[in-house]
């Protein structure tokens, strides 16, 4: 798992597969590349075995010692493809707040895009919510990543919810997440909305909800679902960051629905 300078970033990623679809798998905000540790060997089973190359590029959220914005991440995203030969069209399989990164790329690279999964995913924050997302960035700033663990983490991520060892190892990695890089990221996803694009969506999409997911319910996925035109939608038994906390039957989508 490399890192490699880009566009005024250091970005771990890894790179597998030799030739076949771009499949581009994007973590959650406060996750890293081990997000997909259950599902990514996984998905060089299902999908590489038929020439597809996955990439996941984590930590693209975070540009140390200054704010960012949606638009500098998907920049971070083109220069990374560029830098490692990674070639479009492109298969995003983004989890939740990722969903905006990939909508952004769609937006402005309407032919590079393939296809479209979003679990549960969170393209757009309103902008009456942009205060309380500004608070909770500001509160870990100012007092660290375990304090802010009861209005993040502890909503997002039950201990009791899947094997007690993938949470414990979740939460030493989100831990670990640099509290300012963790507050720009919210205050970017404060700043964006790309709700707008649903509609406009041309591409095979599927929006895959989380049955235990408290964050954002299915009942509101379903819904988003709704506004893009053919988009499939599945519920399984997985809460809000499902290729951590569902894995396999995540795993099954993708092979089912992603191009072989």
């Amino acid at each position: 798992m490399p890192f490699i300078d880009v566009n005024g970033v250091s970005l771990n990623f890894e790179l597998a597969g030799a030739h076949g679809h771009s499949v581009v798998l994007l973590h959650e905000l406060g996750g890293t590349l081990h997000s997909w540790d259950a599902g990514r060997a996984a998905a060089r089973r299902a999908l590489s075995g038929a020439g597809t190359t996955t990439s996941a590029a984590p930590d693209f959220r975070k540009k140390y010692g200054r704010s960012f914005t949606n638009d500098m991440l998907v920049e971070d995203f083109e220069a990374l493809a560029k830098t490692v030969g990674l070639d479009p069209p492109y298969h995003f399989v983004t989890v939740a707040a990722a969903a905006t990164q990939a909508l952004r790329y769609l937006e402005k690279h309407p032919g590079e895009v393939g296809t479209l999964v979003l679990c549960n995913p969170a393209p757009g924050v309103d902008a009456s919510r942009a205060a309380a997302l500004d608070e909770r960035a500001a509160f870990a700033m100012r007092e660290g990543m375990r304090a802010a663990l009861p209005t993040t983490l502890a909503v997002s991520y039950p201990p009791n919810l899947g094997e007690r060892t993938a949470y414990e190892a979740y939460l030493g990695r989100y831990l670990g997440n640099d509290p300012v890089g963790f507050g720009f990221g919210f205050r970017a996803l404060a700043r964006t909305n790309m709700l707008h694009m649903l509609p406009q969506i041309r591409c095979p999409a599927m929006v895959v909800a989380g049955r235990h997911d408290t964050v954002r319910p299915h009942a509101g996925s379903a819904e988003l679902a709704k506004k893009i035109p053919g988009a499939r939608f599945e519920l399984i038994e997985a809460g809000h960051f499902m290729p951590t906390q569902g894995p396999q039957p995540l795993l099954a989508l993708l092979e089912d629905f992603l191009p072989r």
